[in-house]
């Protein structure tokens, strides 16, 4: 029976995976250092001044309310510190995470399922209560994510044993 799948396309797909998880990580790192910062404050000022030069106080442009609302929203200081140190601690995880997994640490495997894992429980819970589709995205990828992981994982421990036993 042949394979659905060639073990480089698993790989380079993997790969992939990986680079973006390392890409996703710094904008979450950084996310989580500007929501922990005053930058929020101060960006949330340059926002609104630069609304109210560029849309002449139209506050019934969609982009504005968008932005503005989402802005308040954060403005409670124990949601936003939830929210930086969310982002902070999962992007610094998936950073060191996703550098262990591309320098082919066997270790790294099963901890990064294990961590996707625990996330996803969290956002399919999130996913429930806001019906957003960026999370949905995100959920689905990391499920892939996972899967690839996995075939790796296996992949590199056949490998391993292959050497051992030559």
């Amino acid at each position: 029976m042949k394979k659905l799948l060639s073990q480089t396309v698993w790989h380079d797909l993997f790969e992939a995976g990986i680079f973006f998880k390392a890409l996703n990580s710094v904008w979450e790192t950084l996310g989580g250092i500007f929501l922990l910062t005053r930058l929020h404050t101060w960006l949330t000022h340059i926002f609104v001044l630069v609304g109210k030069v560029q849309l002449l106080g139209d506050r019934d442009d969609f982009i504005f309310r968008a932005i503005t609302t989402q802005t308040e929203h954060l403005s409670v200081v124990s949601t936003r510190n939830f929210v930086g140190l969310y982002l902070l601690f999962h992007g610094l995880a998936n950073a060191f995470l996703a550098y262990n997994l591309f320098r082919k640490h066997l270790w790294s495997y099963p901890v990064m399922i294990g961590f996707i894992s625990l996330f996803l429980v969290y956002q399919i819970y999130r996913l429930t209560h806001t019906h957003s589709v960026v999370l949905l995205g995100v959920t689905l990828f990391d499920i892939a994510f996972i899967i690839l992981t996995w075939h790796e994982y296996t992949y590199q421990l056949k490998q391993k044993a292959l050497q051992i036993d030559a």
